[in-house]
């Protein structure tokens, strides 16, 4: 397991990898108030695609200052999928497509979205997944009227079904960039009740790979808190998703074993998945219960150390 150490910040404070990392608002916005929308690439250069309210095939570009929609769609109206990669190579991953769940993905190859290889038995909404492009991801957990414990990874466009089941089987888990495709995260989420749990998969090779269990999150979340990292299990930012007391505007910086508490996210939104690495990554959208709805809003985090 790659190690991410702490930087000293001034007198004698401690902050996990780089951090804490900063908020800001992007300047634009996406086309549509939405939530569950993937993101695929940073916060420098971004595709964005599908989401719900109500669920759409729209695909979005972001250059770093301003968000263009496309003429190109997906294939299906998604929803609560996952995926993630980059602006030019991305990968749409399950979810809800066309009404019901579905073992479908679509990947994106710098000027369309065509059919990928199909999941062989995640057929499920609200799950976690990462990727580093549209030929190499991993999709895991979920729910499909239950909760899902299977797990695959993609290799050269291929999806492989894992010999062990999640240690904790979760939805409405931390989503989009949750690591690496082989050291991916499954963090917080619902076992029919809100779960700290923090577990990586380190994947070996075929059907192989072994679980670890980490240091549980300190405030456990579901509705699909957003996940930042693309690179390790063990370098992670978490945000928002829902509290005991509501949607929860947090942001927990995870690195070298050990939860900190950083800034503020702007808004009290749930369900606006994150993109991108710990130091360059974004959210869109969302979801608020004070009377707002949903959002159409768009920020960036950035910090020191990026992974």
């Amino acid at each position: 397991m790659a190690q991410f150490g702490y930087q000293i910040l001034g007198f004698g404070s401690y902050t996990s990898a780089g951090g804490p990392g900063i908020w800001a608002n992007v300047g634009d916005t996406i086309s549509s108030n939405r939530y569950m929308t993937v993101i695929a690439g940073n916060a420098s250069a971004a595709l964005i695609f599908g989401g719900a309210n109500p669920n759409t095939d729209v695909v979005e570009t972001w250059n770093g200052s301003s968000f263009t929609t496309l003429s190109e769609t997906l294939a299906n109206h998604v929803s609560a999928g996952a995926g993630g990669g980059t602006q030019s190579s991305a990968i749409s991953i399950s979810g809800t497509r066309g009404g019901s769940n579905s073992t479908g993905c679509e990947k994106w190859s710098g000027s369309s979205f065509a059919t990928a290889d199909a999941l062989n038995s995640v057929a499920a909404a609200h799950l976690c997944g990462a990727a580093e492009d549209k030929d190499n991801a991993w999709a895991c957990g979920g729910y499909d009227g239950g909760t899902v414990a299977k797990h695959e990874i993609m290799r050269s466009a291929s999806w492989t079904l894992q010999s062990t089941d999640m240690l904790t089987p979760r939805y409405y888990l931390a989503n989009n960039a949750c690591g690496s495709s082989g050291n991916g995260a499954a963090v917080t989420g619902s076992t029919g009740s809100r779960s700290a749990k923090n577990e990586e998969y380190t994947y070996s090779s075929g059907s192989s790979g072994s679980w670890t269990t980490n240091t549980d999150i300190t405030t456990a979340l579901d509705e699909n808190p957003a996940c930042l990292g693309k690179t390790s299990a063990d370098d992670l930012v978490v945000f928002c998703g829902e509290a005991a007391g509501g949607p929860d505007g947090g942001t927990y910086e995870y690195s070298a074993g050990t939860w900190t508490t950083g800034n503020t996210y702007p808004q009290p939104a749930r369900n606006n998945f994150g993109g991108g690495p710990t130091g360059n990554g974004m959210s869109v959208g969302g979801y608020r219960e004070d009377g707002a709805g949903y959002i159409d809003d768009a920020y960036s985090f950035t910090r020191a150390i990026s992974t």
